[in-house]
């Protein structure tokens, strides 16, 4: 049996949802049936993914190998297309689409984030093309334009990563609408459930039973609006028979000196507490009692379902895809400004709120077989 050629396009070997997602997918599908290729269009981003995706990863062209991967070569072309705004690399890439595909004859290509991934597979003909969105369509500053409709329609299917992704695409590119699907990301439970159980070697966090200990996790990012949790600790914390300690978990420094400095307004450096980036953080999540998104916007949300695969209840901010993917036996959804009261019934377990979740949650498991198989017809249409 001939195996289909299938090419995944990602912007960069960075840490985030979509590099995940891709990791997890490579594992579970079939390799006697699918050739998979991996091409980049950056070579940015940590080592580990590199490591990871190395079996997959494809060469490029000498072209596109020295006016996009030099970093010499690359700031003077980015300085002519601050000068020129209309300049841009697409020339380059419909150049290395045609390259690559006279190379590796693909039977599908797959655009595998939203953005230049997506230019760039646009850019191949011949072939079946597959475009993959990871995040709420609607925030894209590109969103709903022309030239998005023009490239979108390029694609034989939109995927979307939740139900509420692909009604929040279809309502500004309603000409994809018979195209556009969702699909749920891959999660490598097994994986989860194993790494959760290494013992966490941390001096800040703190194990003790005696504390209701939250944890938030993502990038300091504008919208997971870490920024905020000092303002709702502060509002709790007096009215709560236990003491709490609320852990953040990321990376990045774009919020989180704003982050800081409202930890300090509010004296709250013994209840609210950063932790860097983890490249285990299952321990973490398995040894908390709660998990808390405050993010304004979601389009899957990861960290909500490894918790619920470890079994800590959750409880999300309002955005629209919360109330698909936050059952009611799992945990709770919530505005910002409801979320002071709502922790305050938990903490302290009024009525036994928390221990009847804690019990409904300890039931839940996740599934990726009717995932793979969706995926799969995708890639056999």
């Amino acid at each position: 049996m001939n195996k289909k050629k299938v090419l995944f396009i990602i912007p960069e070997y960075s840490h985030g949802g979509t590099n995940k997602s891709l990791e997890n997918l490579l594992s579970l599908i079939d390799k006697q049936k699918y050739e998979i290729s991996v091409y980049s269009l950056y070579e940015d981003g940590g080592l580990y993914y590199k490591d990871v995706l190395k079996p997959y990863i494809i060469k490029k062209s000498k072209l596109y190998n020295y006016v996009h991967d030099n970093f010499y070569t690359r700031k003077i072309c980015g300085l002519w297309h601050k000068i020129n705004k209309e300049a841009d690399f697409s020339w380059l890439y419909k150049k290395e689409a045609k390259w690559l595909q006279d190379k590796y004859i693909f039977d599908v290509v797959i655009a595998y984030q939203e953005g230049t991934a997506t230019e760039f597979a646009s850019y191949f003909e011949n072939v079946r093309k597959i475009a993959w969105i990871h995040c709420m369509y609607s925030r894209m500053a590109s969103a709903g334009t022309p030239a998005d409709i023009k490239m979108y329609q390029k694609f034989n299917n939109i995927i979307c990563v939740s139900k509420t992704a692909v009604n929040d695409f279809i309502s500004l590119i309603p000409e994809c609408k018979g195209k556009a699907l969702s699909i749920y990301n891959t999660l490598n439970v097994d994986k989860i459930k194993s790494m959760s159980q290494d013992i966490i070697n941390d001096n800040i966090y703190n194990t003790r039973v005696s504390h209701f200990n939250i944890i938030s996790i993502g990038r300091f990012a504008k919208g997971k609006q870490f920024e905020k949790i000092p303002q709702l600790s502060n509002e709790i914390k007096k009215l709560v028979t236990k003491r709490f300690i609320w852990y953040i978990i990321g990376a990045g420094c774009q919020m989180q000196e704003q982050t800081k400095e409202e930890i300090k307004k509010y004296n709250l450096e013994d209840v609210v507490k950063i932790l860097e980036a983890k490249d285990n953080p299952y321990p973490y999540f398995r040894n908390a009692d709660l998990h808390i998104c405050t993010s304004d916007s979601e389009s899957f949300s990861y960290t909500i379902f490894e918790s619920k695969i470890l079994h800590t209840p959750v409880v999300s901010n309002n955005f629209p895809v919360a109330n698909e993917v936050v059952e009611k036996d799992c945990g709770w959804v919530c505005s910002l400004e409801e979320m002071p009261d709502l922790l305050v019934e938990i903490i302290n377990d009024e009525n036994g709120i928390y221990t009847k979740m804690k019990e409904s949650i300890s039931s839940y498991e996740y599934s990726n077989d009717d995932i793979i198989r969706k995926v799969e017809k995708l890639l056999d249409n």
